[in-house]
């Protein structure tokens, strides 16, 4: 599966200073809200200077269907014919990625300390709230290859850890 991404890992990476919050915004996990209220931003080897980074997570199935149905908005797709490519490895896009392929993303750059925490915490950091979708999202079958790493980032959070540790820790759930 990593080989399959090495597109979105090749993208520049972004970290944004909100308050006293240090936060990488992932797509579909309130990312345009965090970037509108960024008083600083950080990219790419800048952001080895950072002393800790707080990860918003999503709970991956809404966000699956959140972001394969944003792909579909942008890209003028309908999202049945978008989740049959995806079903057969032929179609991937940050908007639906798994989470943790953003860690490992945010890794190149940055291998300090993080803390998960859960979505709701952006209420802490911002109450700016950009891009609220109110259209209905057409609901289909989670892929599990794209939920389930996630599921085991969820276990963690409100800990603080190594970004390392955490990448090696459930590097074998890709496989």
């Amino acid at each position: 599966m990593l080989n399959q991404w090495s597109k979105f890992l090749s993208t520049d990476c972004c970290v944004v200073k909100v308050k006293n919050y240090t936060v990488y915004p992932i797509f579909k996990v309130g990312s345009t809200s965090l970037k509108a209220a960024a008083v600083e931003q950080y990219v790419n080897n800048d952001i080895g200077t950072c002393k800790h980074i707080d990860i918003l997570l999503r709970d991956p199935e809404e966000r699956f269907i959140s972001g394969l149905n944003q792909y579909c908005k942008f890209n003028d797709m309908q999202v049945k014919d978008a989740w049959e490519l995806v079903n057969k490895g032929h179609l991937i896009d940050r908007h639906f990625a798994p989470q943790y392929f953003w860690l490992l993303h945010l890794y190149k750059y940055y291998q300090g300390e993080v803390t998960l925490r859960p979505f709701n915490f952006i209420t802490k950091i911002t109450d700016i709230h950009k891009k609220k979708d109110k259209t209905t999202k057409q609901i289909v079958p989670v892929l599990q290859s794209f939920v389930e790493i996630d599921h085991h980032l969820l276990k963690q959070v409100g800990q603080r850890l190594e970004l390392r540790k955490l990448i090696e820790e459930h590097r074998h759930v890709l496989s």
